[in-house]
């Protein structure tokens, strides 16, 4: 059975990942996350300038997200990633000022036939996807696949990605803080008759926000449901959309290892030590080596789960879930 080579590069010699890195077509654009207003774990601007050394001409690109935040609008989006220290190439919000701006990828998927990914995605011929990994509360984990599913996709994709994820409140835990009332970009949740937070699922969108900013754990999804089992698939199909027609290679940094991803506008503790850097250029190989690494090292992290992000994303062609581990 074949096997995709996926390398793993210590932190202190990042410059080995130079000789790693193919000859891009050109315009290249390197993916990348900002980080959540509040977050310190996100990735951190000095590492993704390092790799953008490597290339020519390179061009930051991202897309704006569903719920409250700074990160919902290119201009304050812009203003963040700036902030947090990613002042070193030109920044492409590829789905326009508001997220409304789509382009649709036909593919031939379990769930979709089409996908809406950032308008301006169509102008690059090649991605650099680098990619922080770290768990995710309804991914499992986050690390390449995610990164180019629901961080290329418009508001549209992001919609059709999340939609049936059914989320609910556990009143037992709820202390009627207000905080999922405030941060709910749709209005779908109030308080009831005993004052409880209450979310109307023919209004909810599912973007977890509620989630993300409960302090008590209150709100979650059925685990183990087909629900979960929907939402990780679409990841992949859309990650798969994402790769289309253009040259991709990944770079996932296995540092600051937390148990949300880094949209949770937070300070959170590392779930463990920091392991390195893996490359590769299939993004199924990398992710599934990326979550043996941590796994192996972090016994807690493998609730995380996620596998049906690796199996479907195998099923359909975007990568092998078989790797070889080259240390370099």
């Amino acid at each position: 059975m074949n096997k995709e080579k996926v390398y793993f590069v210590k932190l202190n010699e990042l410059e080995k990942i130079k000789d790693l890195l193919p000859k891009f077509s050109s315009p290249l654009g390197i993916k990348v996350h900002f980080g959540e207003e509040g977050n310190i774990t996100y990735l951190p601007a000095s590492y993704v300038k390092k790799i953008a050394s490597m290339v020519e001409n390179p061009t930051l690109v991202e897309c704006s997200v569903l719920y409250k935040s700074p990160r919902s609008k290119a201009k304050t989006h812009l203003d963040l990633a700036r902030e947090h220290g990613f002042d070193f190439a030109p920044i492409d919000f590829l789905d326009g000022p508001d997220g409304d701006d789509s382009l649709a990828e036909s593919i031939k998927g379990k769930h979709f036939s089409e996908c809406y990914l950032g308008k301006n995605l169509e102008k690059y011929k090649s991605l650099l996807v680098v990619s922080h990994f770290k768990g995710h509360i309804t991914g499992g984990f986050g690390g390449a696949i995610k990164n180019l599913s629901m961080g290329l996709a418009s508001r549209r994709g992001k919609l059709a990605q999340h939609a049936f994820m059914k989320h609910k409140v556990k009143e037992e835990k709820c202390i009627a803080c207000g905080a999922c009332l405030n941060n709910c970009p749709v209005g779908a949740i109030s308080f009831n008759s005993e004052k409880k937070a209450e979310i109307n699922p023919e209004i909810c969108i599912s973007c977890s926000k509620c989630i993300s900013v409960c302090p008590t754990g209150a709100i979650g999804i059925p685990w183990g449901g087909k629900d979960i089992k929907v939402f990780r698939e679409r990841l992949a199909e859309y990650a798969l959309a994402g790769t289309q027609s253009r040259q991709c290679f990944f770079v996932n940094f296995l540092i600051n290892i937390t148990e949300k991803c880094d949209c949770a506008g937070e300070k959170m503790e590392k779930m463990t030590e920091d392991i390195g850097v893996l490359v590769s250029a299939d993004p199924v190989a990398i992710d599934q080596a990326s979550y043996d690494l941590v796994a192996k090292q972090c016994e807690n992290f493998e609730k995380q789960k996620g596998d049906e992000q690796l199996e479907h994303g195998k099923e359909i062609g975007l990568g092998n879930r078989n790797y070889e581990l080259v240390n370099m």
